[in-house]
């Protein structure tokens, strides 16, 4: 076959309630499977009735066209259960379709259109498609999936509807592929409202381990009896991927998407449960500080790092002097004017060059890295220690949930915890570091 897919409605114009396809859904439970080998079934005997292929596929290319068949089904039934006639967008480019990734998996191939095609056919009606223009714009960002150009809307059709009415199919019901990547590396960003676009990398000794640890945290998380008392979060979605930054290992590899990293601080801790227990998190106390003084080997001041009382500045100036300092840690040029916010605790007749005086009075060791996008560096120390902290905790079975560089855990383990996270940062950094404890 060849050729794009028939329009069967008006174009689109504007932004719809779409999302990105997942080419990277796939069926996990009994009905799920059964839901995709029935269209499986559907679309190849139609290609078979109407004489579509001239010769059998080889055994690869089978294996691709089923997965295909597959990752569209399930994604549309998960989109469908996020939002009832909710939909998916996908691009039709030989660029992106065509194009050899580590990012886009087997699902996003160049027979995805013709498959598609047969798909909307309405004696198979597994789904309804809306061709896009080139002034489409997602609601959803995906770097890969997501880019410029025209996007072809999908939405499951009556007879996968009709399948999920009759068998049930819940988020439970779908999984993700084991191949998927989840070591992701980007560029350097251009606009700061969008995240950098996807590089490809060659594996490396190191790359293979970073992948082979998230690959045994994933495989964990997946089994832990987590659970949630707000009805609208999807439990689910708990892939977590590290990500770096600006083509370098050494910058970044943040882990993300688990689906409780977008829920608010408060909400965590009022409605994630496991093994029905309500959670505690688990912070690092001024730890970019700690890991700038690490980072030269030199040995911080005592008490509070943010405290400038002695250098004129009230306590309740803090908060915005840990903005200050964290702004001048991730910035990859000097500071020249008060970050957003800071004038909410720092009063106007303290000077932006007061406030940075004071903190390398407070900071003589450290203040020369300042704006020189050391922050970068740091987060992947960050990311490395918190890595090590949910490994360990893992191969004493306790079940932890990462953000950033704090966790969540059942309250029974929280001294535990505690424990394994200082002694993780000290090996790391050579400073020992305070950790607070909040919702106990």
């Amino acid at each position: 076959m060849d050729g794009k897919i028939l329009p069967i409605a008006k174009p689109v114009t504007s932004v719809v309630p779409a999302r990105p396809f997942d080419p990277f859904r796939r069926a996990k439970s009994a009905a799920a499977e059964t839901i995709a080998k029935s269209v499986l079934h559907v679309v190849s005997r139609y290609e078979d009735k109407h004489g579509l292929r001239k010769r059998k596929r080889r055994l690869a290319d089978q294996a691709t066209y089923e997965i295909m068949v597959e990752a569209i089904v399930c994604d549309l039934l998960y989109r469908h259960l996020e939002v009832p006639s909710g939909q998916l967008h996908v691009s039709q480019s030989n660029q992106i379709l065509r194009k050899k990734s580590r990012y886009k998996g087997q699902a996003l191939g160049k027979t995805l259109p013709d498959i598609l095609k047969i798909m909307a056919i309405p004696e198979v009606g597994v789904v309804e498609i809306t061709p896009g223009s080139k002034t489409f714009k997602g609601k959803d960002y995906s770097p890969l999936l997501a880019g410029a150009g025209r996007q072809t809307i999908l939405t499951a059709g009556p007879s996968l509807l009709a399948l999920q009415e009759h068998f049930g199919v819940t988020f439970t019901g779908i999984g993700r592929a084991s191949d998927e990547e989840v070591v992701l590396l980007r560029g350097t960003k251009q606009r700061d409202d969008k995240p950098a676009a996807l590089v490809e990398y060659d594996d490396t000794e190191e790359t293979n381990t970073l992948r082979q640890e998230m690959r045994t945290l994933n495989a964990w998380l997946e089994t832990a009896p987590l659970s949630c008392t707000d009805p609208q979060i999807n439990t689910t979605e708990r892939r977590l991927r590290r990500i770096f930054n600006n083509k370098d290992f050494a910058q970044g590899g943040r882990l993300f998407g688990g689906f409780w990293q977008g829920m608010k601080h408060d909400a965590r801790l009022e409605t994630l449960l496991i093994n029905d227990d309500s959670l505690v998190e688990l912070d690092y106390g001024q730890a970019g500080l700690l890991l700038l003084y690490g980072l030269i080997g030199a040995t911080p001041p005592t008490g509070d790092l943010f405290d400038l009382t002695e250098y004129g500045f009230a306590q309740e100036c803090r908060p915005g002097i840990k903005k200050v300092i964290q702004a001048s840690i991730n910035a990859s040029k000097p500071l020249i004017r008060m970050p957003k916010g800071v004038r909410k605790t720092i009063p106007a007749s303290k000077s932006f060059s007061a406030t940075l005086a004071a903190i390398g009075q407070r900071h003589p060791a450290i203040v020369h890295l300042f704006g020189t996008g050391v922050g970068l560096q740091l987060m992947r120390t960050e990311a490395d220690i918190l890595m090590a902290n949910l490994l360990e905790l893992k191969s004493r079975g306790i079940f932890a949930l990462p953000i950033h560089d704090a966790i969540l855990v059942e309250p029974r383990f929280e001294q535990e915890a505690t424990e394994v996270m200082k002694v993780v940062f000290k090996g790391r950094v050579g400073l020992a570091p305070d950790v607070s404890v909040e919702g106990s």
